[in-house]
């Protein structure tokens, strides 16, 4: 039997169709994937589904055990919303309160449905979604707590009110591999447990392999398919040799928060046209050793950038040489100044380290950059809001590219797009790279992508470097447990749920 069932749904912001006659169905107690890329309409039809929206119209009909929720006064909805069909969403941190401790959002839940609530419910709740130490995290706030304890929480919350249907909204895109696995096979496991009907959206094909019952594919707005593509063989990277100076050279690089030792005694050292792949679980220190190789937080160690002591320098040698060190972040919605147009978020660093360049020559310096990232210059007056997910990361690169860099650091850029924005994307880095003769800092906790971009792979563990080395031999024939646990969970060579956890 259908539990939800949507048929000839449409979804419209103003005059623009998102949604466009969509038609799917989810069986009790069944596994549905949706899937697409960013912007094919997914979020804003699980949106439509519990009316979370109110700034845009549906037309069709969403059937919940037979009843048309689109024909539901907002008084009968918030009975539905979280006792009958609970959701969670991709940023945990974007949706728990950052002021309440974790034990008082989780309480308000039974609160909201009618429930009076108690500590041992909560405590209940907690060990339900396999999280230890529960009477600390029900103490804590959720700054306190790592990113797959976070969203343990948050599927907590949504199964505080005992619903027959999860809708999980790209729940596992911001986590690293191995907490991915973890959150992966808890939603399995509670799901089989429990007797709930999920609808999982992701852009991510294989985990839908490894857990759908059925599978939707939209694009555009529309359902297109009910399976999946064949796997594509993910190219390996052919290592880039040189017997060039490095251009990046670190030594013994150490950051503490205080008495704690964050980055321990790290080393490594790249020459210009490779990529060196930064891989580790969340927390291991990945993005505080490259802030620290940035001087953008203290840091302890030698630093050479092109032969020259990076740490050494003050004034304006030091921003001239800052030019040559860029770094583009995992979400450019959140770095790209929502105020500013993309001419003035791309023509700011020219201000800053080529303060004598004439407007015209800024200009065409941009001009060439964007033609370079495959963008068009109408661009230049829109607003970040006003571009796809896409968009805004060829214009976080087109930032840092402006500068003519010699090194950039990668943060996550690719976690946030969907597969094939990803592959253009990996694809534009890949010629940039060959053209510019680029050295690549790539930290990334899709295995996957680190083993097409990557000449060299570091793992870090808890500050430390578990094991370096080149890509193919770290692939192939990693030594450490803990490397092999990092490539088995992101290269999917073992079910998903037999991971060592």
């Amino acid at each position: 039997m259908n539990i939800l069932e949507i048929k000839k749904l449409w979804v419209r912001f103003q005059k623009f169709s998102v949604v466009r006659g969509v038609s799917l169905a989810v069986k009790e107690g069944e596994f549905v994937a949706l899937v697409g890329s960013s912007g094919s309409g997914k979020s804003t039809l699980a949106h439509a589904i519990l009316q979370l929206n109110p700034a845009v119209h549906c037309d069709g009909e969403i059937f919940y055990k037979r009843q048309n929720l689109l024909n539901f006064s907002e008084e009968k909805l918030r009975h539905i919303r979280g006792s009958k069909i609970a959701m969670i969403f991709q940023e945990p941190m974007t949706s728990l309160n950052p002021l309440h401790t974790v034990g008082k959002q989780i309480m308000e839940m039974f609160v909201l449905h009618g429930e009076t609530g108690t500590q041992k419910q909560v405590f209940d709740l907690l060990k339900l979604v396999e999280l230890q130490d529960i009477e600390r995290i029900y103490h804590s706030f959720p700054h306190e707590l790592s990113g797959g304890q976070r969203q343990r929480v948050m599927i907590a919350m949504a199964l505080a009110g005992k619903p027959d249907i999860l809708i999980a909204d790209e729940p596992t895109t911001a986590l690293d591999v191995c907490v991915q696995a973890q959150i992966l096979k808890l939603l399995k496991v509670l799901q089989q447990k429990l007797g709930l009907a999920v609808l999982f959206i992701t852009h991510d094909l294989d985990i839908v392999r490894k857990m759908a019952d059925r599978v939707y594919v939209m694009r555009s707005g529309q359902i297109v398919a009910t399976k999946l593509p064949e796997t594509e063989m993910i190219p390996v990277r052919t290592i880039v040799e040189t017997d060039e100076k490095p251009v990046l050279s670190v030594r013994n690089l150490s950051v503490h928060y205080g008495s704690f030792e964050a980055v321990q005694s790290v080393s490594f050292k790249i020459c210009a046209g490779q990529t060196l792949g930064i891989i580790g679980e969340s927390g291991s220190g990945k993005s505080s050793l490259v802030q620290g190789l940035m001087r953008l937080i203290p840091a302890q160690g030698d630093v050479f950038l092109n032969g020259e002591d990076f740490f050494g320098l003050k004034g304006k040698s030091l921003t001239l040489a800052r030019s040559q060190i860029q770094m583009v972040l995992q979400d450019p919605s959140g770095s790209l100044n929502p105020r500013l147009t993309i001419r003035q978020i791309i023509e700011e660093g020219l201000h800053v380290h080529f303060k004598k360049l004439s407007d015209s020559d800024r200009f065409q310096r941009i001009k060439s950059i964007l033609k370079a990232v495959d963008l068009k210059t109408d661009i230049l007056v829109r607003y970040p809001h006003e571009l796809s997910g896409g968009q805004r990361a060829r214009v976080a690169l087109a930032r840092v590219l402006v500068l003519n860099p010699k090194v950039l650091v990668l943060d996550e850029v690719t976690s946030s797009l969907d597969v094939k924005t990803q592959k253009q994307l990996i694809d534009l880095l890949q010629r940039l790279q060959k053209k510019y003769k680029l050295v690549y800092i790539f930290i990334s906790h899709d295995m996957k992508i680190i083993r097409q971009v990557s000449d060299y792979i570091l793992v870090m563990k808890s500050g430390r470097v578990v094991e370096q080395g080149r890509a193919d031999n770290m692939i192939n024939r990693p030594k450490r447990d803990y490397t092999k646990q990092l490539i088995k969970a992101g290269l999917l060579h073992v079910n998903l749920y037999g991971v060592p956890i």
